[in-house]
């Protein structure tokens, strides 16, 4: 389970706007603290979160009837079936056929993820602990050092010095000290926790009480510091570097094979191990025998699987089953940090949201259906129908509808079931003619049937909203239902949480979480018109005003102009110096204000921005030219006029291509708006330019949509809330003289709607630095490759910032007829293809700056984009080695291959060519896979067939990746055929790497 995220950057972000609700839905954090503090707690209860659209309502399943008559599934046949296709035996497990997705959220920064039986857990970079299964996600705990995460019957959490084990309510079970612990893999079956720590060894843990169960060495540590690990079935493979062990729960090993290549992953199947090759192979292995292998790019594996492993291959989603055969997981879409074994649930993550899937089935004799209203008013003759599946695994149901006495708006109902729960569905009656309604409903062999009476109101309903407080982003607060009339009300259902009968007199509290900016809360009873509580706050803090001081201080004032106290946390960048950076907690009272003075150390030229961390609200100063030690203009002031609106501070324009609702394909049009903005200024060559593309939502009801680029270098899910806006940013840095962005489409229910490509004209830039990250050789962070230009002055260029990590001194000086290239150490490691970067630089030609120290923003992007180690050919040199030479017809070339770069160069292939070639080889036992720094290999070319006079040419293309040098060795032969050693001539051609005309990020 490794690292799944990257660091955040460090240069200023522009505040995305106000009214937005961001890409996806923020994830309920839970915001109690565990306490329970037993030594093993054996109740796993947890409470429910209510994930379903609108119209639905998910609960755990009830068997208990309600008073219509309802003919049951036969139950042999259902248990048969069930036992058949679900069956816990690995023999009977089936790989899904297709997945739906269940829920999507707000991810921060992955640091580790696991899976487990039907339940996920991921710790993102800010400490939290979560765990996820379908339709439902909860905080298990909060630890500022957690270092990576397992999942079993319990939850385990490794942090720096210490394992501790978590039910999935969130009590803490057990705790037990480990010393520099570094990985943590759980086996359920076996009741072991297994510890890899940075000495060398295991330390196992019996998962239910915490007790050591004893400790061995880690295979093979002399040659793998991080090891591939996964624990199944009581074994636990540990794959280093080319070698693959499989140990019991004790130690003692099982089998062991020397591999092909290097490994980067492993993942168990019953009787199986599976590791993916660093050359992008997934082999499976029975013992020691190899079973099959597939070629393919795979990026990532689960640790364990019954009928299948999961596993992404060439940017596809499949599972693998024991014999090697690719299934689709259909509907699956995004990056996975984790897929559970019997795989009925995958976690995937990209541009910052979480997505749930969960495997579907259709509708067997497992679904029951039942009516749940007991009456009908002619006001709003709805029926509620509740759809329960007892089996053990989501299914999709397609239900029939009929009524007597009344006509029925829709026929057929639809909904997706999660294993144990319960979906209702409002059915719409119409044209009652009669005093009574008979409603019948059927889904496959279940059916159900209930006479209504047709009724005028008699009850009187009364809510009221409490608001308790926001934390983090999400208002706290509960709705007060009380029943003021004279006969019970049925069906009563908050929001989404059912609350069932309310007799006279009595009320009911519901609490509920809501992100900002939150809106009413709609309440439904049957024979009731729907009433609406009201809970609306705006994004907080609702203002944030920054005015330097003549006194050499930073005012920060957070307002809250809401009824409600928030608590946040509050960031802000460029104090005391500009590099510097100071965040707290913060608690702003109800209608109140928060004020911080933070002292200023250095003058100069920068940007000051201050931003709260759930509140999803920023502004920023632009200090342009000034000092606040020095502030000659009376201290800079941006001010936030009312809900939540943001005044920049900068001069720019909101140009952009608009895209109205409207369809281009299909029936209807489509509820939202969409309209491409650009803040900033125009574009310039090698200066970050920010894109915005705007998604408003005009209609009363939340939207769900794909939006995607037609380059393909985006796809993502998304949802918009009732007339809101959902807003991505996308940062570009433009190469050549025109910058071309890519057509957006939007998609909802088979329509769409698009904004078209657009092409901008760039103008020349000041400095241009072009960052590529690539790994290092020790495999301790990475190297950057960085290439600086000038369009205009003389520069002194100090180092590169990634990931808020400086790199090694660059101190190259760069003018517009001398460019710049360094290769630097960088302790960063980068898991994105593009990030945020910068340059250190100041211009010392006497113009603008007066020779300070400015930070250049750019983007840095993996080697892997542009080329990565199998395209670094031009750290390669070929020359033709002394001994080269033809005797009499017959004779040989050596090429000598050297790398004279500082890592190795990767998937090196030689071939050579010729009228007089014979033959072709490695000399010296060479394979020419591999080439480390400062290392050569040979090549040996067999010539024969030289007459007096002939020209001798050998045509050989050195290549690695997509890119190759070409070598043409040639001479002519004398008169007796012969070629001496300096006779030979080289002519080398290398491909040059080329990067693209832009970098871009994803939209955040």
């Amino acid at each position: 389970m490794d690292d799944a995220g990257s660091n955040p950057e460090e240069w200023d972000d522009a505040s995305a706007d106000p009214d937005s609700d961001e890409w996806g839905d923020r994830p309920d954090d839970g915001r109690d603290e565990p306490t329970n503090e037993a030594a093993v707690d054996e109740s796993e209860a947890a409470a429910t979160a209510e994930t379903a659209s609108e119209a639905t309502t998910a609960e755990p399943a009830d068997p208990a009837e309600a008073t219509e008559t309802t003919t049951p599934p036969d139950s042999d046949d259902a248990s048969d079936d069930a036992d058949d296709e679900f069956g816990p035996d690995a023999d009977e497990a089936e790989v899904p056929e297709r997945y739906v997705q269940v829920d999507a959220f707000d991810m921060p920064e992955v640091a580790a993820a696991d899976a487990g039986s039907g339940a996920i857990a991921v710790a993102t970079a800010d400490g939290r602990i979560s765990l996820i299964t379908s339709g439902d996600r909860r905080r298990v705990a909060r630890r500022d050092d957690v270092v990576d995460v397992a999942v079993a019957d319990r939850v385990y959490a490794l942090g720096d010095t210490e394992l501790e084990a978590f039910s999935h309510a969130g009590s803490r079970v057990w705790g037990v000290d480990i010393a520099d612990g570094r990985s943590v893999d759980a086996d359920p079956d076996a009741d072991r926790v297994y510890v890899r720590t940075g000495d060398g060894e295991f330390v196992v843990i019996e998962g239910r009480t915490g007790i050591e169960a004893g400790r061995f060495d880690q295979p093979h540590a002399e040659v793998a510091e991080s090891p591939a690990v996964a624990a199944a079935d009581g074994r636990l493979a540990v794959a280093s570097w080319s070698f693959l062990t499989v140990l019991d729960s004790s130690g003692d090993q099982l089998d062991e094979q020397t591999l092909s290549g290097a490994v980067t992953d492993v993942g168990l199947l019953p009787g199986r191990a599976v590791v993916s090759l660093k050359d992008g192979q997934l082999v499976g292995y029975e013992g020691d025998e190899q079973l099959w292998g597939i070629d393919g790019d795979v990026s990532w594996l689960a640790d364990a699987g019954v009928a299948g492993l999961a596993a992404r291959v060439a940017g596809s989603d499949f599972a693998v089953d024991a014999d090697g055969n690719r299934h689709p997981m259909d509907g699956v879409s995004g990056t996975p940090i984790a897929a559970t074994p019997s795989l009925d649930l995958v976690c995937t993550v990209g541009s910052g949201t979480a997505t749930v899937y969960a495997a579907v089935g259709r509708a067997d004799e497992s679904v029951g259906v039942r009516v749940e209203s007991e009456s009908l008013r002619p006001a709003d003759p709805t029926v509620v129908l509740a759809f329960t599946n007892e089996g053990d695994r989501a299914v999709e149901v397609d239900a029939s509808v009929e009524a007597e006495g009344a006509d029925v708006a829709s026929s057929t109902v639809s909904a997706t079931i999660d294993a144990g729960a319960t979906q209702r569905r409002r059915v719409s009656l119409q044209a009652l003619s009669a005093d009574e309604v008979t409603v019948a409903a059927a889904v496959g062999e279940a059916s159900t049937e209930k006479t209504l009476e047709v009724q005028e109101e008699t009850t009187a309903l009364h809510v009221e909203s409490v608001l308790h407080g926001v934390e983090d982003g999400v208002l706290s607060a509960a709705i007060d239902v009380e029943n003021d009339g004279e006969t019970s009300v049925t069906g009563v259902t908050v929001g989404e949480t059912p609350v069932g009968t309310l007799d006279p007199g009595e009320s009911e509290r519901v609490p509920f979480e809501q992100d900002l900016p939150s809106g009413a809360v709609r309440v439904r009873a049957d024979g009731v018109d729907p009433l609406e509580a009201e809970t609306s706050v705006p994004a907080t803090p609702t203002g944030i005003e920054i005015e330097a001081e003549s006194d050499g201080f930073l005012s920060v004032t957070l307002h809250n102009d809401t009824p409600v106290a928030v608590d946040d946390e509050v960031t802000i960048d460029g104090v005391p110096d500009g590099n510097g950076s100071f965040s707290m907690p913060v608690s702003i009272p109800a209608n109140g204000a928060y004020r911080l003075a933070l002292p200023v150390a250095s003058s100069g030229e920068r940007s000051v921005t201050v931003e709260t961390s759930g509140g999803r609200v920023s502004e920023r100063l632009s200090l342009n030219r000034c000092s606040l030690l020095q502030d000659d203009t009376g201290g800079g002031v941006a001010n936030r006029a009312g809900g939540g609106s943001t005044d920049r501070g900068v001069s720019g324009s909101s140009t952009g291509t608009a895209a109205g609702p409207r369809s281009d394909r299909g029936g209807g049009s489509v509820p939202v708006s969409m309209d491409r903005q650009f803040p900033s200024a125009d574009p310039r060559r090698g200066v970050v330019f920010e894109e915005r593309l705007v998604v408003s939502n005009e209609s009363a009801e939340p939207v769900e949509f794909e939006l995607r680029t037609d380059d393909g270098a985006y796809a993502q899910r998304l949802k918009v809330r009732a007339n809101g806006q959902a807003v991505g940013t996308r940062y570009h840095v433009p190469l050549e003289s025109t910058l071309s962005l890519p057509r957006v489409e939007l998609e909802h229910e088979g329509r769409t709607t698009s904004v078209p490509a657009t092409e901008l004209a760039v103008d020349d830039g000041g400095l241009v630095a072009v960052i590529a990250w690539g790994q290092s050789a020790d495999g301790d962070g990475g190297e950057l490759s960085v290439t600086v230009e000038s369009d205009e002055g003389t520069w002194e260029v100090e180092e590169a910032v990634v990931g808020g990590e400086p790199s090694e001194q660059i101190d190259a000086e760069v003018t517009p007829d001398s460019p710049a290239h360094a290769t630097v150490a960088t302790p960063y490691t980068l898991r994105d293809d593009v990030a945020k970067a910068f340059v250190r630089a100041r211009r010392t030609d006497g113009r603008s700056t007066n020779g300070e120290v400015q930070q250049v923003n750019t983007l840095v992007v993996h080697e892997s984009v542009v080329g990565g180690d199998g395209d670094r050919v031009d750290d390669l040199t070929v020359e033709v080695e002394p001994d080269s030479r033809v005797e009499r017809g017959f004779g040989s070339v050596f090429l000598s291959v050297t790398n004279d770069g500082s890592r190795p160069v990767g998937g090196v292939s030689i071939d050579a060519d010729g009228p007089h070639v014979e033959k072709a080889m490695y000399a010296d036992g060479d394979d020419g896979e591999t080439i480390p720094p400062e290392s050569s290999i040979r090549y040996l070319v067999d010539l024969e067939g030289v007459e007096s006079g002939d020209e001798v040419v050998v045509d050989a293309e050195i290549s690695a990746g997509e890119a190759a040098t070409r070598a043409t060795v040639s001479a002519v032969a004398d008169d007796e055929a012969a070629v001496a050693s300096d006779d030979w001539t080289l002519d080398v051609e290398t491909d040059e790497s080329r990067l693209p005309s832009r970098l871009s990020t994803q939209y955040e």
